[in-house]
């Protein structure tokens, strides 16, 4: 039987990817240049991702008494495809957009949110015994670096487009 704190962490972690969702669709409401928009519309797609995985790991859990294993579907690298959309998406985009400090400022509390999620993940990975629980925190680990990385691109862009490519 899986572990209290475990049970927790995934009832927190689907908290932090829902709250990440809310926030990436209201910045994407709110975003006044096109490719924070759609970089906080890219990144609220991914949430979803992450929502949908963790309830399944949850409720499977739930069920079996035990982590369940997940399928390659359920953590299917879709990571370079989506991103090399994106980019392309963002360079046709670049010589439209007029980035706002409020832009600039979403952008950063979305690298401190990644970050703070990254750093929750990793904290339970190092604990983790389980091979299947340890499946699930290593696939968020490597999507919270991947939204991080794109939202630091997307701000370098905002703060110095001068000297941004992607």
């Amino acid at each position: 039987m899986p572990d209290i704190a475990f049970k927790d962490m995934l009832k927190k972690a689907l908290e932090m990817e829902e709250k990440g969702y809310k926030f990436y669709i209201d910045s994407a409401k709110k975003a006044e240049d096109s490719v924070t928009k759609k970089t906080f519309e890219f990144l609220a797609k991914n949430e979803i991702q992450h929502i949908k995985i963790i309830k399944v790991f949850y409720e499977g859990m739930a069920k079996a008494g035990a982590f369940p294993d997940l399928t390659p579907d359920d953590t299917q690298d879709k990571a370079s495809e989506d991103i090399r959309v994106f980019a392309r998406n963002i360079k046709d985009l670049k010589e439209k957009i007029k980035p706002s400090e409020n832009d600039k400022e979403a952008l950063e509390f979305a690298i401190e949110f990644e970050n703070s999620g990254y750093s929750y993940y990793q904290k339970f990975l190092k604990k983790s015994k389980d091979k299947n629980l340890a499946k699930l925190l290593s696939f968020l680990l490597k999507e919270e670096d991947r939204h991080c990385k794109a939202l630091m691109n997307i701000h370098t862009y905002v703060t110095d487009s001068a000297n941004w490519y992607m």
